[in-house]
């Protein structure tokens, strides 16, 4: 049973301010979690958290299953990459490991085609072999043919900044979605795909075994492949987190009806709190005459201290 369990994750910015707050949400197995929350609540490093790239200041992620990673810059990639390069960054690090590895050993090879270069390059081919790599790049054949209409060996070195957006997209996803990995993050897939690009991810989504997490602003993407909405609401302290067990239909109804359970907690605190104060103002002015009095007024005195230092309820979150 693959999860993803994220336990009152804490993040501070470098410049001291509070970006995340005791965030928590579980991912089941199968399930398809949209991460979604204004621009600047921290998706992109909760993601990163998730990932193992940041470490959290607080709290805990877990997981069981291994992880497949599309990172934000997908889509952006303007520098030497190469289509193998792109497919590399996606691959389990064993096989990154043994790539890197042959890399070496074949520009050794060029500069010094000696008995020893050879050696090195003899022990990186078979290397190569023994993580799999000969059938990773036959399972890299069907993902070229499928992305970018063209085998492997056609497209390997070709630079990943001569395809659009979209096609860097398509080509990191059709990797992950094929690939080995029980769970999928994914920041923003959606972006510079086509509409028929789009409606591919959406029903691949859909019809996917794995757990995925993904964030993204597209409302059509959420209504058509989101099991489960996971919202991030800025605060003050950082932002908080909270779960919706359902799809777009119904979410909008359930935000209003948890706004209008925290406007209804804000008020009776609001009251409690007056009626606190008022207390304490009413016994002050009684023990200036009554000594008797004095033991009660302090006693209302730290109540009240309390219940301002436990501070109120979680504030109405902003309409987006």
């Amino acid at each position: 049973m693959t999860h993803l369990n994220i336990a009152d994750v804490d993040y501070f910015l470098p410049d001291g301010r509070q970006l995340l707050s005791g965030v928590s949400f579980r991912v089941g197995n199968g399930a398809k979690t949209a991460l979604i929350g204004p621009n600047g609540t921290g998706k992109t490093t909760l993601l990163r958290i998730i990932a193992g790239d940041v470490v959290a200041d607080e709290g805990a992620v877990t997981r069981s299953g291994t992880l497949g990673v599309m990172r934000q810059f997908v889509g952006q990639v303007r520098d030497e990459s190469t289509v193998r390069d792109l497919l590399l960054s996606v691959s389990p690090a064993r096989i990154r490991d043994a790539a890197l590895a042959l890399d070496t050993a074949e520009n050794a090879m060029i500069e010094r085609d000696e008995e020893s270069t050879q050696m090195k390059y003899s022990h990186a081919l078979a290397d190569w072999a023994d993580v799999g790599g000969y059938e990773t790049e036959d399972f890299w054949d069907k993902v070229t043919t499928a992305a970018l209409g063209v085998p492997y060996d056609r497209a390997k070195w070709r630079a990943a900044n001569s395809l659009s957006g979209g096609e860097q997209k398509r080509l990191v996803l059709e990797a992950l979605f094929a690939g080995p990995d029980d769970a999928l993050l994914l920041d923003e897939p959606d972006n510079y795909l086509d509409v028929p690009g789009k409606r591919w991810l959406e029903k691949t989504i859909s019809e996917s075994s794995k757990v995925v997490l993904f964030v993204s602003h597209d409302r059509e993407l959420i209504a058509n492949a989101a099991t489960h909405i996971v919202t991030l609401e800025p605060g003050i302290s950082g932002a908080t987190s909270w779960t919706h067990g359902a799809g777009l239909a119904s979410y909008h109804q359930a935000r209003e009806d948890r706004n209008a359970r925290f406007e209804e907690l804000r008020r009776r605190w609001d009251e409690e709190h007056a009626k606190l104060r008022a207390l304490v103002l009413r016994l002050r002015e009684k023990a200036k005459f009554n000594d008797g009095v004095a033991a009660r007024y302090h006693a209302s005195q730290t109540r009240l201290a309390k219940f301002e230092e436990a501070g109120p309820p979680e504030a109405i979150p902003l309409q987006q």
